[in-house]
C-alpha cells in the first residue's frame, strides 16, 4: 500500500534514516525549477533544542560559516529553516552510508575495508577538511573553522565511492556571536585531540589529530584510546600514548605506520601542520602500496557491503506518493535563518514542493537558463581545476576527471 510523504517547507520527508541525541535524519526530496526531483537529507532538531534560544543563535552563526564551504568533498548545506514549529537543516543527500555504519556492516558480513581504501577515504575527507580550514568570507577574511568532530560518523561514503565530510554544526570560528567557553568539551571523546580533551583553545591541528585517530582505528580495528568510563577516557586522550599500530596489525606497512604516528603526536608542532600535508602523505603511500588504485574499488566494496540495503531502499522509495494538487503558499516554505549568508543565488531558492515551473514561455526560458548554467559551471569547474593543480601534486587515483565540452550550432 502506498505511503504518503510528510511535507515540511520545500521538502517531502520519506524514511527516517538515523536518530541521534541532537536530531533525527530523513531522506527527502524537493523539485527544481524545471520540475525535476532532487534528493536531499533533512536533519530535524529534537524539540528540547528549540527551547534554547542561545543554542539556536549559536547554530545559526555556525551554519552561516558553513554556507561558505563549497567543495566536492563536503556535503553542501542548503538551509537552516524554521517551519511549522520545526528547525530543519536541509543538506545535500549522499547516496551511500557513513563510515562508522559501513565498518559495522562490513564486520557483520565478514568483510574488512582494505588499507588502500582506508587511505583513499581519509585522503578525500582531508581534502574537504583543508578547504574548510582555509575558507574565507566575502570580505576575504579567514573564517578559521575547526571541525571539532572529525569522526567516522561524519564521513559519508557514497555507493559510487565519492567521499563527503559533513556536520560542521559544532564548528567554531573566532567571530561566532556566541562563543564556546574555554573548558567546555564538544565532540566524540575517543577521537579528540589532547588539547581538546583539556578544553583548550583549538586550531586546525586538532582536527588532524582526530583524523589520525580515525585512521588508526580503521587500520588496526581498535580504538586508539580505551577506558571503562568517559573520565578515564579523557585522561587517556590527554596522555596520547596509544599502542603502536603495527603491534596491533603487523600487516600495516612501515610508511603508513609512520603517517599514523606523526598525525597523532601529542605535540601540535610535531604533527602534520595542514590537512593538505597529511593528505599528500596518504596519497604517496597509496601510490606506493597500490599504484593502480581507482575509486571504483571502493565503490565495489560499498555495493558488496550494502547490496541488500541498496535494493530495499530502491523498493521503499517507490512506495511513497505525494499530493501535488494544491500549490504551496510562500509562507508555508518557512524562514531560512542563514538566507543572508547564502546570498541571492542560493540553491534553495530554486527548490519547490511542487513539480511545476513558475515561468512563462517555458521552452525559451529553459534553453536560456541551461546556457547560463552551463557557462557558469564551466567557469566554476575551470577555477576548481586550476586551484587543485596549484595546491596538489599529480594524483593518478582520480579516475573521474572528465571534461564535457558542448558546442552549439549557429
Amino acid at each position: 500500500m502506498p505511503r504518503r510523504t510528510k511535507r515540511l517547507g520545500r521538502y517531502h520527508l520519506t524514511e527516517r534514516i538515523a536518530f541521534g541525541g541532537m536530531a533525527e535524519i530523513f531522506r527527502a526530496f524537493t523539485f527544481d525549477d524545471d520540475g525535476f526531483k532532487r534528493d536531499v537529507a533533512i536533519k530535524r532538531l529534537l524539540p528540547h533544542y528549540l527551547e534554547d534560544q542561545q543554542f539556536i543563535t549559536m547554530l545559526t552563526d555556525e551554519f552561516k560559516l558553513v554556507s561558505h564551504l563549497k567543495h566536492p568533498n563536503i556535503a553542501e548545506v542548503f538551509e537552516l529553516v524554521e517551519v511549522d514549529e520545526n528547525l530543519l537543516i536541509a543538506m545535500e543527500y549522499v547516496d551511500g552510508k557513513d563510515l562508522r555504519s559501513t565498518v559495522e556492516k562490513a564486520k557483520q558480513r565478514r568483510l574488512r575495508l582494505a588499507l588502500d581504501d582506508i587511505a583513499y577515504v581519509l585522503a578525500r575527507a582531508l581534502d574537504g577538511l583543508h578547504h574548510a580550514h582555509v575558507a574565507r568570507d566575502e570580505r576575504d577574511q579567514p573564517l578559521k573553522i575547526v571541525h571539532r568532530d572529525f569522526s567516522p560518523s561524519n564521513i559519508l561514503v557514497a555507493y559510487d565511492g565519492t567521499v563527503k565530510l559533513c556536520d560542521f554544526g559544532i564548528a567554531k570560528a573566532t567571530h561566532n556571536r556566541v562563543q564556546t567557553k574555554t573548558g567546555i568539551i564538544k565532540g566524540k571523546v575517543k577521537y579528540m585531540s589532547p588539547e581538546q580533551a583539556f578544553g583548550r583553545k583549538l586550531d586546525w591541528r586538532s582536527d588532524l589529530f582526530s583524523a589520525g585517530s580515525v585512521l588508526y582505528e580503521l587500520a588496526t580495528d581498535t580504538a586508539p584510546f580505551n577506558a571503562s568510563n568517559e573520565i578515564d577516557l579523557i585522561f587517556a586522550v590527554r596522555d596520547a600514548q596509544p599502542t603502536p599500530c603495527r603491534e596491533l596489525n603487523p600487516d600495516i606497512p612501515e610508511q603508513l605506520g609512520r603517517i599514523i604516528e606523526k598525525s597523532m603526536s601529542r605535540s601540535r608542532s610535531a604533527r602534520y601542520q595542514t590537512a593538505l600535508e597529511f593528505r599528500d602523505a596518504l596519497l604517496r603511500f597509496l601510490r606506493n602500496y597500490n599504484p593502480k588504485y581507482r575509486r571504483t574499488k571502493l565503490s565495489r566494496f560499498m555495493k558488496r557491503a550494502w547490496n541488500e540495503e541498496i535494493e530495499r531502499d530502491l523498493r521503499a522509495m517507490e512506495d511513497f506518493v505525494i499530493d501535488t494538487a494544491a500549490p504551496a503558499p510562500p509562507e508555508s516554505l518557512g524562514k531560512n535563518l542563514i538566507a543572508d549568508a547564502l546570498g541571492p543565488g542560493a540553491a534553495y531558492k530554486h527548490f519547490s514542493p511542487q513539480p511545476t515551473r513558475n515561468v512563462e514561455g517555458a521552452s525559451e526560458v529553459h534553453e536560456l537558463k541551461t546556457e547560463i548554467i552551463d557557462a557558469h559551471q564551466a567557469t566554476t569547474n575551470a577555477d576548481e581545476r586550476r586551484t587543485a593543480k596549484a595546491d596538489a601534486p599529480h594524483d593518478p587515483i582520480h579516475d573521474e576527471k572528465t571534461v564535457v565540452v558542448t558546442t552549439k550550432g549557429k
